[in-house]
């Protein structure tokens, strides 16, 4: 995307809201984005460190390049700070779980500069020995995010494209 059309897409007012069991066909694009590519990178690469083909295409497609080493970088410093399973399902999984909604509130809320992102997170997360493995990742996600024009709090149009670009297919 080009700097100037960076202008249509203003940084939204409202603070998004993601829940527990809400329809992932029901986000914007961008949040829809986020879901799937931390479902594959989570549940096809085992450790988190490696990074995604399948991701890195996708990231290129829609011009944020270096996306698939933040979203490897994001789910290793998960890894690191959760001593649970986290629940991350599959792609294919329908509705958001605990832990997605509450790490898209996370970046949504690092997106519109709210300053409190931290009480989005898991208590776990909080603690400051994990706090630092995930926002630095998680704040460099928000950043590439926001530069590629896709906002987590933007919701679904449904039959409108996300942003004025033609599609590319690999």
């Amino acid at each position: 995307m080009r700097p100037a059309d960076l202008s249509q897409f203003p940084v939204p007012r409202q603070r998004a809201t993601f829940h527990v069991e809400q329809a992932v066909g029901d986000l914007g694009f961008a949040a829809q984005f986020v879901v799937w590519a931390m479902r594959v990178q989570w549940n096809h690469i085992g450790d988190g460190k490696e990074i995604s083909l399948v991701i890195e295409r996708a990231c290129h497609a829609i011009n944020m390049p270096e996306g698939a080493a933040l979203v490897a970088e994001l789910a290793e410093g998960l890894m690191r700070a959760t001593s649970r399973p986290l629940a991350i399902p599959c792609q294919k999984w329908r509705v958001l779980t605990s832990d997605e909604a509450r790490l898209l509130s996370f970046i949504a809320a690092m997106q519109m500069h709210d300053g409190t992102p931290l009480t989005e997170c898991d208590a776990e997360w909080r603690q400051p020995r994990h706090a630092s493995s995930i926002w630095t990742p998680a704040q460099r996600l928000a950043l590439a995010l926001s530069a590629a024009g896709l906002f987590l709090a933007l919701p679904s149009a449904k039959g409108v494209t996300p942003f004025d670009a033609t599609p590319r297919y690999h």
